[in-house]
């Protein structure tokens, strides 16, 4: 058990080994815990969250980050994000419960921020739900303060036309004033299905027009609801349905998937407006390149790719710390890339558009093969297979003159060389049985004269037929034990339990000898 101090309101919090998730007994607020607490990581926990209730933000954001060079952990990435938005809790003077209260609002919503996200995507569920409550709340909070400040510089009206009080990413309609005028005027989600002459309301599509227009969500539950517009889509009519019906449902298919790839595209912008690691600008990327030519959603692929490519374009300085996640990443861009090269842009797509993918082929080339680079570059200095080192080498011998790959090609050769000596001298080493020895022998002379190769095949040739007729006196001795103990076995038997007359041992030794002739035969 471990004793902590609550965010909220600083009273001791008692907390069991495995608990994600603790109520304080004196606010009675559900609350995030570490998931792992020693009793040092225990102390630096309570001196940050010190440090947060009484506004020194500064100091608790240098210790959470240093408590999260040691473990990642959700809870640490929500208490910078706190910090960084000045959270603090505050009596409910209406529930006498504790609710957060900004006083750093930002011009980024909370929703789209890099810490946030990393929290909720290594969260438990329990976990997940209070910080995306939490954070909702304090996105409302920061949207209202926007709307304050532009309420100051602005009449309603003109911010109501031309979208200032949004965040960046947001569509105008998207606002709290616009969902809730919606609401109040009773637009809803109509099922266009028509019986007779009357529209019926489709409450599950009206649920989640609202929730879409809450406008405080965040990727996840973009996701989430992407996937249930997507599910009503998938609605088909049943037998017997009439042509209005069958209509109708085709209306509300077109406009549920309308409204799906609307829930990405704010996704995909919102890990954009993050700008996190090179992982989550290629997952955004892909989410781009699923709407295909949907709003700016092609620009937008290309300028997550192009982050993707930057930030891990800088791991040619620590190529011996590459990991496979690096390489699959560039092999990924490079894919892309080289997609984009041969796809042929449609008429349909506007004119600005079609030009700018025609005209950026040969740029994305130029990152092709930069991609290419980097993962022959990795292969390269961190594998021993005399495969992959081939493959690097066949990659630079590809590029051309593109950077010094004329020159690196020259060292993967040396180092695939090497490596493939190395390994027909393991299996040399190893080598026992005749067929073995044969095996290092062939991987000796596909080496050509490189170094000793001549020389060391023929001393595994000449191993492989010593050991052959190593094989083949043994089995010779082998036969003739075996047959003098036949041979004494029947005389043997003759002797004790027949008693044979002279025909019967005049045909026993014709037998025998039949046999030792057989024997020699095969010696």
């Amino acid at each position: 058990m471990a004793v902590m101090n609550c965010k909220m309101c600083g009273a001791p919090l008692f907390v069991m080994d495995g608990m994600r998730t603790r109520e304080c007994t004196n606010c009675k607020t559900l609350q995030t815990v570490p998931m792992t607490i020693s009793n040092e990581n225990l102390d630096l926990v309570n001196r940050a969250n010190s440090f947060r209730q009484s506004g020194d933000y500064d100091k608790a954001a240098k210790i959470y980050k240093e408590l999260l060079t040691r473990e990642q952990d959700p809870d640490l990435y929500w208490g910078l994000v706190l910090c960084r938005y000045g959270v603090q809790y505050v009596d409910d003077p209406a529930s006498g419960r504790k609710i957060p209260d900004c006083h750093n609002p930002q011009y980024q919503s909370i929703l789209a921020d890099d810490n946030y996200l990393r929290a909720t995507e290594i969260a438990t569920t329990e976990q997940y739900e209070l910080i995306s409550e939490e954070a909702r709340i304090i996105a409302a909070i920061q949207k209202r303060h926007l709307q304050e400040v532009n309420a100051r510089e602005a009449d309603e009206a003109r911010m109501l036309t031309d979208g200032s009080d949004r965040f960046p990413g947001e569509e105008p309609g998207d606002s709290a004033f616009s969902a809730a005028s919606d609401e109040e005027a009773g637009s809803v989600s109509l099922l266009p299905a028509v019986l007779g002459k009357r529209k019926l309301v489709d409450p599950e599509m009206a649920e989640a027009d609202r929730i879409l227009a809450r406008g405080l969500l965040d990727t996840r539950s973009l996701n989430n609801l992407a996937n249930r517009y997507e599910k009503m889509a998938a609605a088909r009519p049943k037998p017997g349905d009439s042509k209005e019906v069958r209509a109708a449902l085709e209306e509300r298919r077109v406009e549920c998937l309308e409204k799906a790839r609307e829930c990405r595209y704010r996704s995909a912008n919102m890990l954009l407006e993050a700008n996190g690691n090179a992982e989550s600008m290629l997952n955004a990327s892909n989410t781009f390149a699923q709407l295909e030519y949907y709003k700016d959603s092609k620009q937008l692929m290309l300028n997550c790719m192009d982050r993707a490519l930057d930030k891990t374009r800088r791991i040619q300085d620590r190529l011996t710390s590459a990991t496979v996640q690096d390489r699959r990443l560039l092999a990924d861009l490079s894919v892309r890339y080289k997609e984009l090269i041969e796809e042929e842009v449609p008429e349909s797509v506007p004119e600005e558009i079609r030009k700018m993918l025609n005209r950026s082929k040969r740029e994305f080339s130029i990152r092709a093969n930069e991609c290419d680079y980097l993962i022959a570059l990795i292969d390269m200095e961190n594998s021993k297979d005399p495969e992959i080192l081939r493959t690097a080498e066949d990659t630079f011998r590809n590029l051309g003159k593109f950077r010094d790959a004329s020159k690196r090609m020259d060292e993967a050769h040396k180092k695939s060389m090497s490596a493939a000596y190395e390994r027909a001298e393991q299996a040399m080493k190893w080598a026992y049985e005749p067929e073995q020895f044969e095996e290092a022998a062939m991987l000796f002379e596909e080496l050509g004269e490189y170094r000793d190769c001549v020389l060391q095949a023929s001393v595994c040739r000449k191993k492989a037929v010593r050991k052959e007729m190593k094989h083949i006196s043994n089995r010779r001795w082998h036969l003739i034990v075996a047959a003098v103990a036949v041979t004494i076995v029947l005389i043997v038997a003759l002797l004790v339990w027949i008693q044979p007359e002279l025909p019967v041992w005049i045909g026993v030794f014709l037998g025998v000898g039949y046999l030792w002739k057989r024997i020699l035969e095969v010696l």
